[in-house]
């Protein structure tokens, strides 16, 4: 398994639009057979902070993330909302190592 923590901090006055777009990128990658976790955090003491936490069955998988449609465009949505570059961390399960516990 492979998880991603992907950092990303969004302009002031667009948290709602940044969430909209992100809620239909979470939504179709939870569709994606080799996701078996996407979840979209609010860091409660850094207004506009986000965590993308990210459980790829394998690394086939994300690159295959990667080229899905629904990801591309959440790409183009919320470039401009975006302050700076999204930093990504990269990980492997210590505990629950197993698939069916994600």
């Amino acid at each position: 398994m492979v998880v991603r923590i992907i950092t990303v901090h969004v302009q002031a006055g667009s948290e709602a639009d940044f969430e909209e777009k992100t809620i239909a990128n979470h939504t179709g990658s939870l569709g994606e057979p080799g996701v078996l976790r996407f979840d979209v955090l609010k860091d409660e003491d850094q207004p506009g902070t986000y965590y993308l936490y990210e459980v790829y069955r394998d690394t086939e998988a994300t690159v295959a993330h990667k080229e899905t449609e629904h990801y591309h465009a959440w790409m183009a949505a919320v470039a401009d909302l975006i302050i700076g570059e999204r930093t990504s961390v990269t990980c492997s399960p210590v505990a629950p190592r197993d698939e069916g516990s994600w």
